[in-house]
């Protein structure tokens, strides 16, 4: 039975849709519902404890021309949440022109944690993407929000050769917008989307608030900070990071030559993660 609050969308056999609901019963954090319909899959492995542990996916690994992804999730006061994806999203070529979409809505209850941690997505040769997500902080909800992209399949020369790759963050803390973050990559009469972005292959970002990340957020502005822009010997970087600060928070920005480095700095800068999880969502990707 849904709580009252938590309203699951009119259906969930409409073709990638899907749905959790989590609340905190008996001290630990519960799944309620998990539901999801091709090509969504939805794999909830820890449906209860410390915190609840979900990963999404897609029959075949990736997202084809015409694809829509909706994940609606609810979280419950005092609950703790997880969300990530077993390897990045692959979006395949467009040939007709249409888009693959995913779209992720979400709410933070009350004292509350939801940490959203996927794979980059990789983009191939003529893909068109959209995405967009849409968390809403009730009082007291803390939110930890990783988004990546990577250049595509640079091995076989698909380096930034996607078609357009958008997406637009929102994050609502208390019915007031407290970040809206855009990227529209999309070759242009100027110049291409390789010859913008340069050397790097990998753009990460990464939102934290709320005050069960508060400190953490404090912490990594003070290192990316005290951190030089280039190294002593003035070798060019292979990875650049800056934190910004937000009201209660911080929104961390990384750009890499590889995928690994920025997977190890993410890694080792939200380590704050592992005791508020249970456990570490890491341990077994790298």
């Amino acid at each position: 039975m849904d709580r009252p609050g938590f309203t699951l969308p009119a259906s969930v056999t409409v073709p990638g849709a899907g749905s959790l609901v989590v609340e905190r019963v008996a001290a630990a954090s519960t799944v309620l519902s998990a539901r999801a319909s091709a090509p969504l899959k939805l794999l909830v492995p820890r449906p209860r404890g410390p915190s609840v542990w979900a990963y999404a996916s897609t029959f075949g690994g990736g997202l084809l021309e015409g694809d829509a992804i909706t994940l609606d999730v609810r979280i419950g006061p005092g609950a703790t949440t997880l969300c990530a994806t077993q390897a990045s999203t692959k979006v395949y070529k467009s040939e007709r022109g249409g888009c693959s979409r995913q779209t992720l809505l979400v709410s933070v209850g009350e004292d509350a944690l939801f940490a959203s941690l996927p794979d980059p997505v990789c983009p191939f040769a003529g893909a068109i993407y959209q995405q967009r997500q849409r968390i809403e902080l009730l009082p007291g909800a803390s939110l930890v929000l990783v988004d990546g992209l990577v250049s595509g399949r640079a091995a076989r020369g698909e380096r930034y050769r996607f078609t357009s790759y958008r997406t637009t963050t929102e994050v609502v803390q208390e019915n007031r917008l407290l970040v809206l973050d855009a990227l529209t990559l999309e070759d242009t009469p100027e110049s291409s989307i390789a010859e913008r972005m340069g050397r790097f292959d990998v753009y990460t970002t990464a939102i934290l608030v709320g005050p069960r990340v508060e400190a953490a957020a404090t912490a990594l502005i003070e290192d990316t900070t005290r951190a030089p822009v280039r190294p002593p010997d003035h070798v060019r970087s292979r990875l650049l990071a800056t934190a910004s600060p937000i009201p209660g928070g911080a929104v961390l920005r990384v750009a890499g030559e590889e995928p690994e480095p920025v997977a190890a700095f993410l890694r080792v800068s939200l380590a704050f993660l592992v005791p508020l999880l249970g456990d570490d969502p890491w341990a077994r990707k790298w």
